[in-house]
């Protein structure tokens, strides 16, 4: 059907008056709506953020691919328990308005994150002995928490936020 022909529909049953519609003009509104959706889309914090968190997901999960000794020092690979460790921390411990930068392997055995605002840095490494280690930065040089109080993921992400976020 060539796009200048009239359609004839009743969008609301038989009883209704019939209403046409050149197919052109119904298709570049489409194609307006979608240019739209498309550009707004492309403009969501949500959408990039999700996007962000699918790409750290999947660099911790190919972190399973490596072998033994992948740093020439004797390094272990992450096993399963530190990925999903690292992964469910991703997905249901970070915050709105931070996520790290890179998932990498740790040189103890097991996945670290790395996040960095401005000066300031923090690496959470999940280790494969399943505890958490966590290492906060600044220009001075390393500040260490209480590892005690980091146990919780919870805990972990509100110390790394505090840090960041002073």
């Amino acid at each position: 059907m060539a796009t200048s022909e009239i359609l004839r529909f009743q969008p609301f049953g038989l009883g209704n008056s019939e209403r046409s519609y050149s197919a052109g003009r119904s298709s570049s509104a489409l194609r307006a709506v979608e240019r739209e959706t498309v550009r707004s889309t492309l403009t969501s914090q949500y959408f990039w953020r999700i996007l962000r968190l699918e790409s750290l997901i999947n660099e911790a999960k190919q972190l399973s691919q490596l072998r033994r000794d992948w740093d020439s020092y004797g390094a272990p690979p992450p096993n399963g328990k530190a990925i999903e460790m690292a992964v469910e921390f991703l997905i249901s411990g970070s915050a709105p308005d931070l996520l790290p930068v890179r998932a990498l392997p740790s040189a103890e055995g097991g996945i670290a994150l790395r996040f960095v605002v401005e000066g300031k840095r923090a690496l959470v490494e999940f280790l494969n002995s399943g505890s958490v280690e966590v290492m906060l930065y600044d220009e001075a040089g390393a500040i260490g928490p209480e590892l005690e109080e980091l146990a919780d993921p919870a805990n972990v992400l509100r110390a790394v936020q505090a840090h960041l976020t002073r």
